[in-house]
């Protein structure tokens, strides 16, 4: 294939004018033979442009990455649910290509061509074409190795067998994608991973000591560096003894040590330290201590093991504890020293040293090692850090929004040696005795010293807000605290020093639970707080006291006095909060807002509506600012800020329901927000606009709410399908809150239902379709007399859907309880419907036929009381069913009893737990204590992540059922008797109906009555119910009526006492009889009696 023509196309996609026609001229190009050969010659061809090069190496890992697995792989999905996860969290999941054309597909000829040149094109590559094509080596590698590229190990062995160092990066970084490509699956699905590491692990390992060893260059480093990092990502969740036993991983972690313990090259001395921190050498360091700590917290201790380790899994972690965490202490100690001495140490190695010495903390052992340097680790390392320094009041002072966003940012903790030294402090001072004590010592010795800089004031205060959780627990402090407070953070709330203040607001939030003795020093608290909030002129300072004075609120009893203070600065707080907002967009802040409106909500009624305008004019603002960002970080944090703000909109409206006055005027002005996102189709903000309008049509709809009724409706059906179960909130409102309404515009019943429709007919995941079938188990409860002419639709709608799979047993009751409710609430009609869809769809016949049979077959999976009542109500219609309608369900009549006692005990069993519920609540408190002691000899009790999971496994029940609708079979009838009985609602009960806002349908009276009924048939039908009773189920139904009687007197005593008394003189209350006759064509039965 002519390469002039190719070259010319790829340098045209360059030019924006020319880029469409060039890439439909690139797309004919693939469709002719060769001409992945083409684009592979052009990428080496160091002759060529480079920017046709890029272009080409861009173009084929593009195709490869779409169209090498054939338009198909087994772990593809079409969930969109999962996909926008995948999506959010930057995790490549495959997609079903439903419409990959056969000319796209990379042919078998042009997959082994690629298997065979791609690695030695990788080889004699650089960057920014190396990394394309490493990318596209990735994807290959997932979808052919191990069976579709056997020889695939073999090019990265004789590669690295070889003596050319140069060839050895690139391998590596292919092989790297191997190994990140198995890194996190399951230990019984790493075999292949396995059986490559026992050839290639000695090679690495073998070329890592040669490098080590003998050569100091940059490009020895980054070689060294990658084979760190594929060691870590493959031992880092797994240790495989079949390839490391214990000896050979103590020689890697030899290594590991001795990376650690290396001296440096010279040359990188007279680097920046920007330039030094990001250096291969110290990236070595820093990776040889991620393997040791991540060695150390997952394999290296026996309290860290799951229960019931393997022997081989308990050698390596006594062997590591005690043969070899001291010598690593000793090194990270070491590489501690030289930071102490003042030798440059990188922040990350600082940092990760740091986190090993936390983990030691946790264990005896080597706990044991660390407590004789603690001293000089908290006054010389800690405490250093935890001041502020040069830089850090530099950017406090000329960019004070990025000093808060750089302080809250929650990645800050895991790179971070100031976080690394929080957390070390925080849990050796409680986990370890005498560490408080000494920490305490050395700040009282610091503040205490006359010549005390700002900067060491702040790292007093900043050491002081770290343990403040832990001192307010200790009595041996208790009675110290508040003079402490009062002495030494007080004043620096009025400290001429900026930082100093917004410290002293930072060390005080931490001291929020304290209670003070003298009622003076918390009403100067809270107006320090107010003040610096309102008046002080600093960023930092005013969020600092917002969050501060966010943990000093509370709605208890003991937050009442600061209520008290706190009300005459109200509105002055909320205007300053709102206006800090504005100008950082912060998230944390929206949550101090959040929580005020939520306290302060009767207070706060006179400035609602400008606070709300305020929000929504911000929201506005973020919205158009987004559009024109270029900067990815700053239009997620704008969306995170936007997120916030309509949230807190949620909790004004919650909070202002009851004056219709105000609420009317406040959502005159969200309304404009709610149609901003909706008419322009902004899905970032659907979810949260969505809950608002939830919320403003929760009691009531107003017209302006039934306009944006219509909007939903057109978003559904452009983009927000997905959205379909948080739509379904406000759609429920519109059916239940303002019915009248909703059936006066007939479209409106139908906007809905074909909304329904559509969920269902076009596959949007079946919580999707659940949450459809159950909107429309609402509106014919909630509509009955207005439904009979959609009931063919909503049968035959039914019926169709039970003809593709139903996997879940969600989705398979809904449709189930759809058939019962239009049974209870008119048999009749129920039968005339099913006939009248099965004579006019023949398709449906087979379905409508086999309902009553499956009904019978999923009931003991009906669960909640919603549910549990719908499927009681049904059966009861079938125990009271007029005579014609006995051939329809002649099958299941044996069924239906037992059913009954399994519903109905269901029913007892999950009200007599809600009421016990009822009684516990007043009992429950929060345990907000931090970790207790460890004596000095014993290890922390660590629960490990594979003993959590493992509480779990066997007792979730597995509802999902599998089979093709109805015709999915169950031969096992029986009752799991060692399963736990379900008590918890369904997801779906909390959508209310006419069912429970009728209190006179009591499903347990209706049964009694309907048995009381039966004693009158002469038709045999009480015969047929009865025969296949045992004498257990026949005790079971005398419990059921037992317990409808005394349900019947309680609600009758309540009645009696809401009304003003008991009269005593009334007799016992005249309830259901005890005992019921069926009589038939045998002898008269009484039910009730254990008959032999």
């Amino acid at each position: 294939m002519d390469l002039a023509p190719v070259i010319e196309a790829l340098q045209a996609t360059l030019v924006p004018q020319m880029r469409k026609q060039a890439e439909d001229k690139l797309a004919e190009f693939w469709k002719a033979p060769g001409f992945i050969s083409c684009l592979i010659q052009i990428i080496l061809n160091e002759q060529c442009d480079m920017g046709a090069r890029q272009a080409g190496a861009i173009l084929l890992k593009n195709h490869i990455n779409a169209y090498w697995s054939d338009g198909y792989d087994s772990s593809s999905t079409t969930d969109p649910d999962i996909l926008a996860l995948a999506d959010a969290v930057n995790v490549d999941i495959p997609k079903v290509n439903g419409d990959v054309s056969k000319s796209s597909l990379i042919s078998d000829t042009d997959k082994d061509y690629l298997r065979n040149v791609l690695i030695d094109a990788i080889i004699r590559m650089k960057d920014p074409l190396r990394c394309q094509l490493i990318t596209a080596a990735g994807t290959m590698i997932k979808n052919d190795f191990p069976l579709k590229w056997p020889q695939f190990m073999n090019q990265i062995h004789t590669c690295l067998s070889s003596d050319n160092i140069e060839t050895w990066t690139s391998v590596l970084l292919v092989f790297y994608m191997l190994v990140q490509y198995y890194e996190y699956k399951k230990v019984e699905d790493r075999g292949p991973m396995d059986d490559v590491m026992i050839v290639i692990l000695p090679l690495l390992h073998q070329r890592f000591m040669q490098l080590f060893a003998h050569n100091d260059s940059d490009q020895s480093a980054l070689i060294q560096k990658q084979i760190l990092k594929i060691f870590h990502a493959y031992t880092q969740l797994h240790l495989s003894f079949r390839v490391l036993p214990t000896q050979t991983m103590a020689s890697w972690l030899d290594t590991c040590c001795m990376m650690l313990e290396r001296r440096l090259p010279e040359r990188l001395d007279t680097l920046d330290e920007d330039d030094r921190a990001d250096h291969p050498w110290w990236k070595c360091k820093k990776w040889a201590l991620h393997i040791l700590i991540r060695t150390f917290e997952r394999h290296g201790s026996p309290a860290n093991l799951p229960k019931g380790p393997s022997s081989e899994r308990l050698e390596f972690a006594n062997f590591y504890l005690k043969g070899f965490s001291a010598k690593v202490i000793t090194l990270v100690f070491n590489t501690l020293e030289a930071y102490r001495q003042k030798i440059y140490v990188s922040p990350r190695v600082v940092q990760l040293s740091l986190n090993y010495l936390r983990e030691s903390v946790r264990h005896a052992f080597s706990w044991k090692i660390v407590q004789n340097n603690i001293v000089v680790l908290i006054q010389d390392i800690i405490y250093p850090l935890l001041c502020i320094n040069d830089d850090d009041i530099e950017l406090f002072n000329d960019e004070p929004v990025e000093f808060v966003r750089a302080r809250l940012d929650i990645l800050d903790e895991y790179i971070s040696p100031v976080s690394a030294a929080e957390l070390f402090l925080s849990d050796a001072v409680a986990k370890r005795k005498d560490v408080l004590m000494k920490t305490v010592s050395f700040l009282g010795t610091v503040i205490h010293n006359d010549t005390i800089s700002t900067k060491q004031k702040d790292g007093v205060l900043h050491m002081l807000g770290v343990i403040g959780n832990v001192l307010i627990k200790k009595k041996t402090f208790a009675n110290q605290l508040e003079n402490i407070i009062a002495q030494y953070l007080f004043p620096e709330l009025q400290s001429s020093t900026a930082y100093l203040r917004a410290r002293a607001c930072y060390a005080i939030r931490n001291f929020s639970k304290l209670e003070f003795s003298n009622p003076e020093n918390s009403t100067r608290c809270l107006t320090y707080l107010i003040h610096c909030l309102c008046n002080d002129t600093s960023l930092p300072v005013q969020i600092e006291a917002a969050m501060a004075l966010n943990l000093f609120m509370s709605d208890s009893d003991a937050g009442e006095k600061g209520k008290a203070i706190i009300v005459p600065h109200l509105q002055v707080i909320v205007m300053r909060i709102i206006e800090i907002i504005r100008k950082t967009e912060i998230d944390d802040v929206m949550i101090v807002l959040q929580k005020i409106v939520g306290l302060f909500d009767q207070e706060l009624q006179p400035i609602a509506v400008q606070m709300t305008a305020q929000l929504v004019e911000f929201f506005k603002h973020v919205i158009s600012s987004e559009s024109s960002a270029s900067d990815e970080a700053k239009v997620e944090e704008r969306t995170v800020a936007a997120m916030g703000v309509l949230n807190t909109l949620d909790t004004i409206v919650s909070c202002m329901g009851e004056k219709p006055e105000l609420l009317a005027q406040i959502e005159q002005l969200i309304y404009e927000a709610i149609v901003m996102v909706l008419r322009d189709g902004i899905l970032d903000f659907y979810e949260e606009i969505l809950t608002l309008v939830d919320t403003l049509t929760i009691n009531t709809i107003s017209p302006l709410m039934w306009q944006v009724f219509y909007l939903i409706k057109e978003a559904f059906y452009r983009d927000a399908a997905d959205y379909f179960a948080e739509i379904m909130n406000c759609l429920h409102n519109y059916i239940v809150n303002d019915t009248p309404s909703f059936l006066s515009q007939p479209d409106r019943l139908e906007i809905i239902l074909e909304m329904c429709k559509h969920v269902i007919v076009n596959d949007l995941g079946e919580d999707s379709e659940a949450h459809a079938a159950k909107l429309i188990e609402v509106i014919i409860l909630q509509c009955q007399e207005n439904m009979n002419v959609a009931l063919p639709a909503i049968v035959q709608l039914i019926a169709k859907r039970f003809e593709r799979e139903v996997v879940t047993s969600e989705l398979r009751l809904m449709l189930i309880q759809v058939f019962i409710v239009i049974l209870w609430l008119n048999p009749d009609t129920f039968f005339q419907t099913l006939n009248t869809v099965a004579a006019n769809d023949p398709s449906t016949q087979k379905i409508i036929g086999s309902f009553f049979n499956q009904w019978m077959i999923n009931c003991r999976l009906f669960a909640g009381v919603h549910d549990r009542r719908v499927c009681g109500l049904g059966l009861c219609t079938l125990l009271r069913i007029d005579a014609s309608y006995y051939p329809a369900i002649s099958e299941i009549v044996p069924k239906i009893l037992p059913n009954c006692i399994q519903i109905y005990e269901g029913l007892m069993k999950t009200y007599q737990h809600n009421e016990e519920d009822d009684s516990d609540d007043d009992s429950d408190d929060d345990d907000d204590s931090v970790a207790s002691e460890i004596e000095d000899g014993d290890d922390e009790t660590i629960e490990h992540e594979d003993d959590f999971l493992a509480k779990y496994k066997g007792k979730i029940p597995d509802q999902e059922m599998s089979g093709d609708g109805l015709d999915a079979d169950d031969d096992d009838d029986d009752d799991d008797e060692g399963s736990d009985f379900d008590i918890d609602e369904t997801d779906l009960e909390s959508y209310s109906t006419v069912l429970e806002a009728n209190e006179d349908i009591d499903e347990f009276q209706i049964f009694c009555e309907s048995l009381q009924k039966l004693q009158a048939d002469t038709t045999g039908y009480n015969q047929a119910l009865l025969q296949s009773l045992s004498a257990e189920q026949r005790t079971q139904i005398q419990t059921i009526i037992h317990y409808t009687e005394k349900r019947k007197q309680e609600k009758e005593s309540n009645k009696i006492r809401e009304a003003g008394g008991y009269n005593f003189s009334q007799s016992v209350a005249a309830g259901q009889p005890t005992s019921f006759n069926f009589t038939g064509n045998g002898p008269i039965i009484n039910i009730l009696q254990n008959q032999k």
